[in-house]
């Protein structure tokens, strides 16, 4: 079972996966996956994370400072998503849950992360991602998708709850 979760920038697609983690630990499920923090400095964003929840390993995603390839003001690091991606791996037999957030042109620069995503929704595993809209066409065959809005994070939460029951 793989879900997609997508909708505007803000909507609360980040907030909705940790209360799903949050959620989905209190009942000791075996989670394997991949968060993307911002970091924020005096309040602004300058850049992103990207962690393995397993190891709790982080890199950084995409920063301001970053070389790399550019998404919008930022510089994508290619080595950190690579290997963040191998910590992953490492967890992903054992899961029976996997949770992305998100899958989005600065982690699909990673041909690693690619590949990986290909064996993540060919998996039997309960697959919750989050999708940026721009991929929605690209990804919509991979599972259910979910068109998220602000108001609706615990209606949606208690749907995805129930059906990975």
């Amino acid at each position: 079972m793989n879900i997609l979760v997508t909708g505007r920038p803000g909507c609360g697609k980040s907030t909705l996966i940790l209360e799903l983690l949050k959620s989905l630990k209190d009942k000791n499920k075996k989670i394997a996956g991949i968060i993307t923090p911002e970091i924020r400095e005096k309040g602004e964003r300058k850049g992103f994370y990207i962690v393995d929840l397993a190891s709790n390993k982080k890199e950084i995603l995409a920063s301001t400072q970053q070389k790399g390839p550019l998404v919008s003001k930022y510089g994508v690091n290619v080595k950190g998503i690579d290997a963040i991606v191998n910590e992953f791996e490492k967890s992903f037999s054992d899961a029976n849950i996997v949770i992305i957030d998100e899958i989005g042109k600065m982690e699909l620069y990673s041909e690693k992360f690619k590949t990986m995503l290909e064996k993540v929704f060919s998996s039997k595993k309960i697959v919750i991602a989050t999708l940026h809209r721009n991929l929605v066409e690209e990804y919509k065959n991979k599972g259910k998708l979910i068109w998220l809005e602000r108001s609706k994070i615990d209606l949606v939460k208690k749907q995805i709850l129930e059906e990975i029951k």
